[in-house]
């Protein structure tokens, strides 16, 4: 049959020889209008209802040495070959298969640990080094089985499947084609640019303080941009027995008591060219235990308006500590919820929060709108960035946006999406990492996670520097060391947004402040991130254009390379064409190894030294304070990069300055 002037074919039978099934392909327009593609689309189901069957399994050939890329944030493997993969969005857990770490934390909570797999993240897409690609639009649980090297076995919880095959040239191709479907993020702000966002809290006289600190010891508030204040509603103490923590009282206003005069703060921040953030996520706890004055009880109103998500006996659906989630498939819920954030947060000055969970609709919940809760369940993040999105627009209009931020300059990121969420939402970040050095839920994992986000049309990405999660038990203790706070934080300055998170345990963890010299490097690797602003400007504005990731895996500069492929390059990524970052993950180490393709020529930024490319590792020194980092020789980019260090005074004439000199820029 023909639609729409395509061919559309279809293929009829009895699927085991009993039950009434179909599969179609037909070639559709994916064109935005700007620019033209074409994807294969197919589909497959039983045409009448089955009492035998709940599940498709779609199989076919792949190639021997084919290697398979993508599945949204994978924090742990990259190419997937040889993997049993389940996609579905969840909390990652914590460990992820760190031992005995994850094995205690399953003991006390059943799956609190996480696997290598869990991810906050559900996208059924993948590319391949033979140049295609392919995507579940399907939004139930799924399992890719990558194991036998001939086949692929993708087995699916319902039974109607569709999805797409996307061909190209090349991988950049492929995941230019593929999010003409996703969507593509928008550049960031100028300001996040700017200088550093640093996580604090305790209230407006700490606050404050840490403002007039940060003035006295760096000289400065030039490289400060913004504060991220994710106690703006109060703190609360968790004794959990799997993950004892410092939290907040999600009831989404102010608390007065912690933070007086709100908005005089953040006004007073303004004038120092400081934005303020918060935080949020679309759950609720009941205020009225807190024990110090509220406005509005928005768990008690919730429940008066029955705005709640139901499990599946009718019930008012309990959650994290204590909390419900709120039903946003409910039209006057998700209204009344965007006014919170309208109210509360933007009309008072915010110019940007962190978009927590959006990852807990359980999967037997009775939703408002009777969808079905399995496939809501993975839609719930996208619509969850577009209630915050709508807060944005909505505002503007009203004209109850902040003094001197346009509704471009405010920022929201979450950590939890799916296969739409490139389109609604502002900026991504990583997660909750454990404060530890290993690749399973660590500092290793970060940077395999921000390699990973790009091939999924995840362009805009960062990490909390230093991790999140400590762990304080009795038979087991994470806390953020010195050495892991500097070397994340050289991590997080090639990134999108360079911000720091006190971690669940703030007193016990190492902070950009705790000494004179963390100080001082926090602030040069803020510099390093100020210096590739105008590249990463121009790198956002591809990632608009083309759906282009700023942080890219090798392959999508070098796809003709094989190499590229079958070399370990989880540990390493280049920034568009012209940057290549090799961060230290490792406790310890000053010399990190670097994959240069054979052909390329780089300029190492600190010493000037000229390396060849003939497709082998390279060692580099890279002492703290110095990330390895380095340029394409010739290129523009790269000499720009570091004309911006030496008028900075990191660089003198391409040589690194002593340490001594660095932290000179001390007061004492």
């Amino acid at each position: 049959t023909t639609k729409d002037a395509y061919p559309r074919v279809t293929f009829v039978g009895l699927l085991c020889g009993e039950e009434p099934f179909e599969m179609w392909f037909a070639a559709i327009d994916a064109s935005d209008g700007n620019e033209s593609a074409t994807h294969l689309q197919f589909g497959a189901s039983l045409t009448s209802p089955s009492t035998v069957y709940n599940q498709l399994v779609l199989t076919y050939p792949c190639e021997k040495d084919e290697h398979f890329y993508g599945f949204g944030n994978q924090y742990t493997q990259l190419d997937m070959k040889g993997q049993r993969l389940p996609v579905f969005l969840m909390e990652q857990g914590v460990g992820r298969g760190l031992q005995p770490l994850t094995l205690i934390l399953d003991l006390e909570v059943p799956g609190a640990g996480g696997t290598w797999y869990t991810t906050y993240t559900a996208v059924p897409f993948y590319l391949t080094n033979y140049q295609r690609a392919f995507l579940l639009e399907s939004l139930e649980y799924a399992i890719f089985d990558l194991t036998n090297k001939e086949l692929v076995s993708i087995t699916l919880n319902t039974t109607n499947m569709v999805g797409r095959i996307i061909t190209g040239d090349s991988p950049l191709e492929l995941v230019q084609s593929y999010t003409l479907f996703s969507g593509r993020m928008a550049p960031l702000p100028q300001w996040v640019g700017l200088g550093a966002v640093l996580g604090l809290q305790g209230g407006t006289n700490v606050v404050m303080e840490t403002i007039q600190q940060v003035k006295e010891v760096w000289g400065n508030l030039s490289d400060v941009a913004g504060v991220w204040l994710q106690d703006w509603t109060g703190q609360r103490n968790f004794t959990a027995p799997d993950f004892p923590r410092t939290g907040l009282w999600w009831n989404w206003e102010v608390d007065s008591t912690h933070y007086p005069n709100w908005e005089d703060m953040i006004g007073s921040l303004q004038s120092m060219g400081i934005k303020t953030l918060t935080y949020i996520n679309p759950m609720l706890t009941n205020i009225s235990k807190r024990g110090t004055p509220y406005q509005r009880n928005y768990y008690q109103e919730a429940i008066d308006n029955h705005y709640f998500v139901l499990d599946g006996s009718g019930n008012m659906w309990a959650g994290y500590s204590n909390s419900s989630i709120v039903d946003l498939s409910n039209t006057e819920a998700f209204n009344w919820f965007m006014e919170i954030i309208i109210e509360n947060m933007v009309s008072t000055g915010v110019c940007g929060w962190m978009a927590d969970f959006g990852e807990s609709i359980p999967l037997d919940a009775r939703l408002a709108s009777g969808d079905p809760p399995t496939s809501y369940h993975t839609l719930f993040p996208s619509i969850w960035g577009q209630l915050n999105a709508y807060a944005v627009g909505n505002a503007s209009l009203r004209g109850l946006l902040p003094q001197n931020c346009s509704a471009q300059d405010i920022v929201y990121f979450m950590r939890s999406g799916n296969a739409h969420s490139p389109e609604a939402v502002r900026l991504f970040w990583l997660g909750d990492q454990l404060v530890s050095w290993d690749g399973d839920d660590g500092l290793g994992s970060a940077v395999v996670g921000l390699v990973s986000s790009g091939l999924s049309g995840y362009s805009m990405i960062h990490s909390d520097i230093g991790g999140y999660t400590a762990i304080d038990l009795a038979v087991i203790k994470y806390y953020r060391s010195k050495e892991l706070f500097l070397r994340w934080s050289e991590l997080a300055a090639f990134t999108l947004m360079f911000r720091t998170h006190l971690g669940s345990l703030p007193l016990k963890n190492w902070q950009f402040n705790s000494d004179t010299q963390t100080l001082a490097h926090f602030f040069n690797m803020t510099i390093i991130f100020q210096s590739w602003g105008f590249y990463r400007q121009a790198l956002m504005e591809e990632a608009q254009a083309h759906g282009w990731p700023v942080i890219r895996h090798m392959m999508l500069a070098y796809p003709n390379d094989p190499l590229v492929y079958t070399e370990d390059l989880r540990f390493q990524f280049l920034l568009g064409t012209e940057l290549l970052v090799a961060p230290v993950y490792t406790e310890g180490a000053s010399i990190v190894k670097v994959f240069l393709p054979a052909g390329t020529s780089w300029v190492h930024v600190w010493s000037g030294t000229m390396y060849e490319g003939i497709g082998e590792w390279v060692d580099m020194t890279a002492p703290i304070g110095y990330p390895c980092v380095l340029y394409r020789e010739g290129s523009m980019v790269g000499q720009q990069f570091v004309a911006n260090l030496q008028a900075r005074k990191l660089l003198a004439g391409g040589w690194i300055y002593r340490h001594s000199t660095m932290h000179a820029r001390i007061k004492k």
